[in-house]
C-alpha cells in the first residue's frame, strides 16, 4: 500500500474509532512502529489527528467551529467565486444535465445559478452543497454520497462515499482544491475529501476544475488531478499572465472569467 493510501486508511480508520495505538496500526497495516509514527506525524501536520503517548486521537473539531470556518471560507474572494459559478453554470451546465459538485466553496457557488436549468439531477459529498441545491432547485434530483461524515470539510468521506460512484456516473464533475501549480497540479489539504474528488473523477464523463486565482501557483498536501490530467480549468480575470501562459502552454483549456466587484455576495 502506498503511503498516501495507507494515511488515508488510517485517518478513515481512526474517524470511526477515535482513537489507536500505535503498535496496533503498526499490525492493522503491516507496517514498521516508524512507519506509523512518520504516517500520524504527516496527519497531525495536516490537523487530522493528535498524538498521543503511544497513539493518535482523530480531531473532530466541533461543529459550530467548522461552520464558522465555512462561513469564513465563502466570504474570501467571494466576487472571483460568484463570477467563476455564473460562468461554469451558463457554459457547462445544460438542462437535462448530471452534475457533481464537491465540498469546496468554489464549487457551491455554481448552486444560485443553476436555477433556471430544468431537469437537472445534481450530487455532493457536501452537507452545505446540498442544502443550498435543496434552497435553489427542491424539485430537481438531489443525490449525496454516503459514507463517514468529517466535521472539518462538513463532508461524506471514506470508502462508502468512494464506492458511491462505482455506480453513479456524472456527466460534469465540478472540482476544486486550495491550490494549482504547474509541477504539482490540482492539490487539496484534505485527505479523505480528495479520495472523494479522485473517485468522481474516475466515474464522470467530464471534470472541470474551479479555482479562484489567488490559488494558483500555490502547493497543497494532496495532489487530486496532475497537471496532464487537467483538461479545463475555470478562474478569474487576476490570474498573471506568467501563469496564464504556463497553463496554456501545458494543453489545459483555460476559461478566464472577468469579475464585477460592485455585487453582492450570494454564496449559499
Amino acid at each position: 500500500m502506498l503511503p498516501e493510501a495507507r494515511r488515508r486508511s488510517i485517518l478513515s480508520h481512526l474517524s470511526q474509532v477515535n482513537s489507536d495505538t500505535i503498535v496496533d496500526l503498526s499490525q492493522r497495516y503491516h507496517v514498521s512502529t516508524m512507519t506509523i509514527r512518520r504516517d500520524l506525524r504527516s496527519l497531525e501536520r495536516g490537523g487530522y489527528v493528535t498524538m498521543t503517548h503511544g497513539g493518535a486521537i482523530f480531531d473532530g473539531d466541533a461543529f459550530q467551529q467548522n461552520e464558522n470556518h465555512q462561513i469564513e471560507r465563502a466570504a474570501i474572494r467571494a466576487a472571483e467565486k460568484r463570477a467563476i459559478g455564473r460562468y461554469v453554470a451558463s457554459n457547462f451546465v445544460e438542462d437535462d444535465d448530471v452534475v457533481f459538485l464537491d465540498s469546496g466553496t468554489t464549487a457551491r457557488a455554481i448552486v444560485p445559478y443553476l436555477k433556471d436549468k430544468s431537469n437537472l439531477t445534481t450530487a455532493s459529498n457536501s452537507i452545505r452543497t446540498i442544502q443550498a441545491l435543496f434552497r435553489i432547485l427542491p424539485q430537481s434530483a438531489i443525490l449525496c454520497a454516503g459514507g463517514t461524515l468529517a466535521a472539518t470539510a462538513q463532508s461524506f468521506v471514506g470508502p462508502v462515499a468512494e464506492r458511491f460512484f462505482e455506480d453513479f456516473f456524472p456527466r460534469r464533475a465540478v472540482i476544486s482544491g486550495v491550490g494549482f501549480s504547474i509541477q504539482s497540479g490540482l492539490a487539496d489539504s484534505q485527505l479523505l475529501d480528495s479520495a472523494v474528488k479522485k473517485a468522481v473523477i474516475r466515474s464522470a464523463e467530464s471534470s472541470i476544475v474551479v479555482i479562484d486565482s489567488s490559488k494558483l501557483g500555490r502547493a497543497a498536501m494532496v495532489q487530486v488531478l496532475a497537471t496532464s490530467e487537467i483538461h479545463t480549468l475555470v478562474t478569474d480575470d487576476r490570474i498573471s499572465a506568467a501563469m496564464q501562459r504556463e497553463i496554456e502552454a501545458a494543453g489545459i483549456d483555460l476559461h478566464v472569467v472577468p469579475v464585477k466587484y460592485g455585487e453582492r455576495a450570494r454564496i449559499p
